[in-house]
């Protein structure tokens, strides 16, 4: 899985850079947000850098919490920005309006009352396993992992149908290949959240789907960023999913 670890953060961060020249031109800020915490995320991840970055915290797994924090940050983010995008009204307001808020009040919640419940003494860097006594230990660690997976799951499972209609739409066809990309980073969140439930056996199986979100989400963002640079040299506004240039 290091390998994966590594790929998903050189992805995230080649994705960025190509994006630094319109952030500096202030053109699409919001998604040059979007991957520069992206690229947060991936390189807490990665288990050296996340030893050497909660080493400096304490030790204590704090890095754990913040990167749930990011993640969370992050998923709202990619909500807004590609229901606006695809004009997705009632999808938009589910993410910013109050079903939204309480949903991502609560699961900040959640994540911060089982980690602070948790013993994490001689855990291993993000948590993947704990050697603190007890079953309920064991089951905290399960509880913790699967808030960290409910509001992805849940911004996810809301932009499901807007994404499958734009990829099977009339759209060109770089917006249809993001909008299937991102599609699939979706289903791949939604099914983090149940598979975090799994037994421990199933670990390597959660870190694959994790990654194939991620790898979705920033892929099909890239593309997305293509066909906008294809509409912007071209003048034909069809070939991006999106006028807006926040």
């Amino acid at each position: 899985m290091a390998t994966l670890e590594w790929a998903t953060l050189t992805v995230c961060c080649a994705a960025l850079l190509l994006r630094v020249p319109d952030a500096v031109k202030g053109r699409n800020r919001t998604v040059f947000g979007i991957l520069l915490l992206a690229t947060l995320c991936s390189a807490l991840a990665v288990s050296e850098l996340y030893a050497a970055i909660d080493g400096v915290l304490g030790g204590r797994h704090v890095t754990s919490l913040i990167l749930r924090y990011l993640v969370f940050a992050t998923v709202l983010l990619v909500g807004l920005r590609i229901t606006r995008g695809l004009a997705a009204s009632r999808e938009y307001s589910l993410i910013a309006g109050w079903p939204g808020r309480w949903a991502l009040a609560l699961c900040c919640l959640a994540v911060t009352v089982t980690f602070l419940l948790m013993d994490t003494t001689g855990a291993p860097a993000g948590l993947q396993t704990l050697s603190g006594t007890g079953e309920g230990n064991t089951a905290l660690a399960s509880y913790y992992t699967a808030a960290g997976r409910s509001y992805p799951a849940f911004v996810s499972l809301i932009l499901v149908p807007p994404l499958l209609a734009a990829a099977r739409s009339r759209k060109p066809r770089l917006v249809r290949a993001g909008a299937l990309l991102v599609f699939l980073g979706a289903v791949f969140a939604v099914l983090s959240f149940p598979v975090s439930l799994a037994p421990a056996s199933w670990a390597g199986g959660l870190r694959f789907v994790n990654y194939a979100a991620v790898l979705g989400y920033v892929s099909g963002l890239a593309v997305f960023w293509f066909s906008g640079l294809i509409a912007n040299t071209s003048g034909n506004a069809k070939a991006t999913f999106s006028n807006n240039g926040d």
